[in-house]
């Protein structure tokens, strides 16, 4: 039987049928993924691992984005960067807490896309890529050492782990650079003065060209390193790049629109956290686009903009959520969905869902081999 009518009938009996990557807009899409990331740590121990990844099973998502580069250290054993200082109290010999998430959310038919925080950095981290006038809280994207450290980091995880897609996030410079090295290798490139073209650029908004295109060229150049690395290994996975298309500053250098055009990402997580979903901001970036289904919405379960800034966060009502995942299903029914973050999904959120637009379990990888 032809594998789009076995898709058919498994919606029509309620089974789990796997739907190939791009099944449904001709290119490499979230296209039947129920999406939900995590930037907390638990996962990395097997108690909290197993804890969570029922949870998100039982709310009916088929993919997890757990973090494993925060700017501080690796979630994995690494070649390259010490491990995450977070992780003080998780054993290192013996145990990878990234194997082993991912063989039990395999066996449980979720796919697991690791997320990465590119240019964040805390703490005093890595410092010879953060030289004084680096942004605050980032690494320098200008020094092409710092972007051959993140796409060796990345293609370790991708060559060493069954992976399944990866998720680039803080994929910009964070500001406008200082120091002395970029002021050298601007001068060298340009031949113009980065601190007087600095002060233009904030006096015009942004109307220097050299300078925007030295945001812009070294964060592409970023992105392309990484997805040629990942392409050469395993050509398949979807890379997923987080960004705010058509808002981000000129001064992050975030060109997300061309990245997907060009074929560097497959995806574009748009985050819109806010209560209403922007539809036409939505569709505006669809129509610049060569594949519109490449671009998913990111909603946030947590309290936001209506947390009072005395209040504690909290998890936003079941039904808001569920809503809002049945608009966007409802609306451009070939993205999928995705959702920040897991340690927020509450009770009321998941019986809400499978109450609702999660009615039907998620379609599966085809590599599950347990219910």
């Amino acid at each position: 039987m032809p594998r789009f009518w076995l898709v058919i009938l498994g919606m029509c009996l309620g089974l789990s049928i796997g739907i190939p990557d791009g099944a449904w807009a001709g290119g490499k899409t979230f296209a039947g993924k129920r999406i939900i990331s995590e930037e907390g740590i638990d996962w990395t121990t097997k108690e909290k691992a197993d804890a969570i990844l029922a949870r998100i099973k039982d709310a009916r998502f088929n993919v997890f984005m757990p973090i494993v580069w925060h700017g501080r250290g690796a979630n994995w054993p690494s070649q390259y960067a010490d491990w995450d200082y977070w992780l003080k109290a998780v054993p290192k010999t013996n145990f990878d807490p990234l194997k082993y998430l991912i063989e039990r959310a395999h066996a449980m038919g979720i796919e697991v896309h690791p997320w990465f925080n590119l240019a964040l950095r805390e703490g005093d981290f890595l410092p010879q890529f953060a030289p004084p006038g680096t942004p605050h809280l980032a690494f320098d994207v200008h020094m092409p050492e710092f972007r051959h450290l993140m796409a060796n980091l990345v293609a370790e995880v991708v060559a060493k782990y069954d992976v399944d897609g990866i998720n680039l996030d803080i994929v910009r410079t964070m500001g406008l650079c200082s120091s002395d090295f970029c002021k050298a290798d601007y001068q060298r490139r340009y031949g113009r003065d980065l601190a007087a073209d600095t002060l233009q650029f904030n006096v015009t908004f942004g109307r220097v060209p050299t300078l925007v295109d030295y945001q812009e060229s070294d964060v592409t150049a970023m992105v392309q390193e990484i997805s040629q690395r990942i392409r050469a290994i395993k050509p398949n996975i979807v890379i997923s790049a987080d960004a705010i298309p058509l808002l981000a500053s000129v001064d992050q250098g975030q060109n997300s629109i061309d990245w997907e055009n060009k074929g560097l990402v497959d995806v574009i997580c748009r985050m819109d956290y806010y209560l209403n979903i922007d539809a036409k901001l939505t569709d505006t970036i669809r129509g610049r686009l060569k594949n519109p289904d490449a671009l998913t919405i990111v909603i946030s379960n947590v309290s936001l903009e209506e947390r009072r800034p005395e209040q504690d966060y909290f998890s936003r009502d079941g039904k808001w959520l569920a809503d809002t995942i049945s608009l966007i299903m409802d609306h451009w029914p070939n993205t999928g969905v995705a959702v920040y973050m897991s340690r927020w999904l509450s009770d009321d959120q998941i019986n809400k869902l499978k109450q609702g637009p999660f009615r039907l379990p998620a379609p599966l990888n085809l590599r599950a081999v347990s219910p």
